[in-house]
């Protein structure tokens, strides 16, 4: 039985295992699912409100330029900073989207990208992704090195053109080493230094930029005293007219690096899809007509959600264009780090719950098992038990009817009748016990005085005290009170001053202490050694194997004792005296 108890248990932490990881796994993918929905919800709302808040954008640029009479080239260039200029302007974009113009013959006039915006080169043009990279990165860190507004900015990018501003030689990035000049308004006299791209005295900066708001913070006046160019790159397709030209600071200009979340890797996501930078050219496009109110067009597949606006913005002949306005979006991405920390709770949570359950069933299991082991115990010793008197009664019976001698029939009846007795004895202690055991046990508590319990067990004593001839001291300091169920403590008390009785030595002393949280009754006699003090309260444990032979010593009545006080919240411990033991009974 001990053995398929403990293959149940082990059997049972793989279907609660594999359970609450299934119920883990489905809730979370539900409620991701749920979540994602949520966010494309939220895209297509806040991208509709964009690509017309846009539209709008375009016409005013287009009435402006039809007044100023701007020609192709000037309104291609107002076009290209109005494409970037949703990007460049709003701190934290809520979607990523990149917008495209078309002019009436398809031919594609500008679309958002990666800019110097002064002059305007597009990166595009010239950089491989790799090369926009790195440079996005001296970008990056010199927006997070002024983050502070203690410092200026670490690095600062400088561009080499032409004079008509129509090509790009070169770009340095240098790294500046800015030293304090002026503090509380006390010059620190720093030495004057010639940037040597620049070919200018290191000019002096006032406070600090501030790149959320585009000004300069009050503080320290900082000077550059040092620089070194630390990565430059070279235009492949330029002649010999790189050794002129002009060398100018440069402000580039890259999309989503001034957003307060993840700035780089939101640029580099922007960056890198192909759906925002695949506007076609003209040959490829294929688009017929736009509409004053389109529809959202949507292409969506397992990782992305892509979807597009078109509109026509028509002012003028010359100046009317058509504007595509494209999403590319991760419902699933932004959803699983939206639910990074709910995916941690719930892990949390159910481990903490597989815990509890398995826990609970281990203790059902080992309550099982203890039980199990108990019966097991408890036949056993009733067997070892039973024998003794059974033989001995098969004995004289046997006798009664072999010799039939009226002299002893009397004494063959009477030790007949005792062994008997001894048996009801046990059988009764051991139906003690299972009402004890058993769940529907209910206690009738009462207030009880544990002096006045002891005084009254102790008097039905009487006749074997004074057999013995001991002596019972009572000392009180207060009295000991109970909420119990007084029938059942009245047991386990008898068990007490019983034993007490039956090992004291003759004309030895039973000593009954009382306070106000525990008493205790101790009696002269033989002491216990280790053994039996950790072994007294096992069921049939009578310790000297010599007891055995003396009537009604079978090992129960300190287990029930200890069991009953248990019952009411009490504890029960044996130790040794100078002279005998000491049952010491207290509140839990």
């Amino acid at each position: 039985m001990k053995g398929n108890l403990n293959r149940k248990k082990k059997r049972f932490w793989i279907p609660v295992t594999t359970g609450f990881i299934a119920l883990y796994l489905v809730t979370m993918i539900l409620a991701t699912c749920l979540v994602r929905q949520k966010f494309i919800e939220d895209y297509n709302r806040t991208f509709e409100e964009t690509a017309y808040s846009l539209l709008n954008s375009a016409y005013n640029l287009a009435e402006e330029a039809d007044d100023r009479g701007l020609g192709t080239e000037e309104i291609q260039k107002e076009y290209q900073k109005f494409v970037n200029d949703y990007l460049r302007n709003t701190f934290n974009p809520p979607l990523q989207i990149s917008v495209a113009v078309y002019d009436l013959d398809r031919n594609l006039l500008a679309q958002s990208g990666d800019i110097f915006d002064d002059p305007l080169f597009m990166l595009d043009d010239y950089f491989s992704f790799e090369e926009k990279d790195t440079l996005a990165k001296y970008y990056y860190e010199n927006i997070q090195s002024s983050a502070n507004y203690t410092l200026p900015g670490k690095y600062r990018i400088l561009l080499q053109f032409s004079s008509d501003m129509a090509d790009l030689y070169k770009v340095y990035v240098q790294e500046i080493t800015w030293t304090e000049w002026k503090k509380d308004g006390e010059d620190l006299n720093i030495d004057g230094y010639t940037d040597p791209l620049l070919e200018i005295w290191s000019c002096e900066v006032g406070g600090v930029y501030d790149y959320e708001s585009g000004t300069e913070t009050e503080g320290s006046t900082f000077f550059a005293t040092d620089s070194k160019v630390v990565w430059e790159w070279t235009n492949p397709k330029a002649g010999q007219e790189e050794k002129g030209g002009i060398i100018a600071e440069a402000y580039p200009v890259f999309p989503y690096m001034r957003s307060s979340a993840n700035p780089y890797g939101r640029w580099r996501q922007w960056a890198k899809s192909d759906y925002l930078h695949g506007f076609p050219e003209r040959e490829n496009f294929t688009w017929e007509k736009g509409t004053d109110y389109p529809d959202l067009e949507v292409n969506e597949n397992k990782l992305y959600y892509r979807g597009c606006y078109r509109f026509k913005i028509g002012t003028s002949e010359t100046l009317s264009a058509y504007m595509e306005i494209r999403l590319d979006e991760h419902p699933w991405a932004a959803a699983l780090d939206h639910m990074k920390y709910a995916y941690l709770a719930g892990l949390i949570l159910t481990l903490a719950c597989m815990f509890l359950v398995m826990y609970s069933f281990n203790r059902i299991y080992d309550r099982q098992m203890a039980l199990e082991q108990t019966r097991r115990d408890l036949t056993n010793a009733m067997a070892h038990e039973l024998k003794t008197p059974l033989g001995i009664i098969r004995n004289f019976a046997e006798n009664l009817l072999e010799h039939n001698m009226e002299e002893k029939r009397d004494y063959y009846l009477n030790q007949i009748i005792g062994q008997t007795e001894e048996m009801d004895h046990l059988v009764m202690e051991m139906i003690e016990i299972s009402k004890l055991d058993s769940e529907e046990l209910v206690l009738k508590k009462a207030p009880v005085s544990m002096a006045e319990l002891i005084h009254e067990q102790a008097e039905r004593l009487e006749p074997l005290i004074l057999e013995k001839n001991l002596q019972i001291q009572y000392r009180q300091a207060a009295d000991f009170q109970v909420d119990g169920d007084r029938e059942y403590l009245a047991k386990a008390v008898w068990n007490l001053l019983a034993n007490a009785v039956d090992h004291n030595v003759p004309d030895g002393h039973i000593r009954v202490s009382f306070a106000a949280d525990k008493c205790s009754i101790e009696n002269t006699g033989k002491t216990l050694d280790e053994e039996q003090l950790n072994h007294a309260f096992d069921l049939f444990y009578t310790g000297d194997k010599s007891r055995r032979k003396e009537k009604k010593h079978m090992g129960l009545g300190l287990f029930l004792a200890k069991k009953i006080f248990a019952l009411h919240d009490m504890s029960l411990a044996l130790e040794n005296t100078d002279d005998g033991v000491r049952a010491v009974i207290r509140k839990s």
